[in-house]
């Protein structure tokens, strides 16, 4: 996707040729399974039989059906912990509960603008009133207060679980199993395809663990400048510049 969350045309090709080579396809995004189905539309993959990852990892699923083939989950107790201690800093934090549906407690400015954008199921209610576990959450906002939370929040959690900036104004917390390398692991023994096989394409620090986990991992010219380093291709297209594309051009 380019920055304005759209599929660049050539992208688009890009999975159109790869479905011809009989490759399969996923995407592994933050995003909740209801936000990914749009993609799966525009590039004429409903119906088709395939999976996703979805929530950074937290969920691997059945795009056709929504059916969850795996599901790493946040306590509900750490889930407590982390709310109480954001809410100094934000009235933007917001719970993603098991079934996919964005909880906040204020009917923010943010929250409606990304539930908008997102198409998201929703609802405004107290955080502490969720009995369950939950599949992550989610801070929004301007980067320097995502940071200050960082920097309160690391000691509270102690290592418990992932936290991780998936764009400079998201700054989101999953079970420590929610990572999309984990994920990816489990959807090549899913698929009976090797770990070896899969290429795996990222351009931001919650796509580190796939990137690295991949038998090929790529990121894209305008990622990270921590992830090029670790990964085994960069791409000389950027996120807008239909990168895909060259990657199949380039290694399929």
């Amino acid at each position: 996707m380019d920055d304005g969350s759209r599929i660049p045309p050539k992208n688009r090709d890009a999975v159109k040729l790869m479905d011809e080579k009989g490759v399969a396809f996923c995407l592994a995004s933050g995003r909740s399974y209801h936000s990914l189905e749009y993609f799966y539309d525009e590039l004429s993959l409903i119906g088709r039989g395939i999976c996703g990852i979805a929530f950074n990892g937290a969920i691997v699923y059945e795009v056709d059906t929504r059916r969850r083939l795996r599901t790493a989950a946040l306590s509900n107790k750490l889930m407590r912990r982390i709310v109480r201690e954001s809410r100094p800093l934000t009235q933007d934090v917001y719970v993603y509960d098991i079934d996919g549906v964005l909880y906040s407690e204020y009917e923010t400015e943010i929250y409606r603008g990304y539930y908008t954008r997102s198409g998201l199921p929703k609802g405004i209610r107290d955080l502490d009133e969720i009995d369950n576990d939950v599949i992550k959450v989610l801070l929004m906002g301007d980067h320097g207060m995502l940071s200050d939370a960082y920097a309160r929040l690391e000691g509270v959690i102690r290592g418990e679980c992932n936290m991780i900036f998936s764009s400079r104004r998201m700054l989101e917390f999953t079970g420590r199993d929610a990572t999309k390398g984990c994920a990816l692991k489990f959807l090549g023994e899913h698929l009976s395809i090797d770990i070896s096989e899969i290429i795996a394409v990222g351009d931001n620090y919650n796509d580190e663990s796939m990137i690295l986990n991949a038998g090929l991992g790529i990121v894209t010219a305008n990622a990270e400048e921590s992830l090029k380093a670790k990964a085994s291709y960069v791409t000389r297209a950027t996120n807008n510049d239909g990168a895909l594309m060259e990657i199949v051009e380039t290694f399929l």
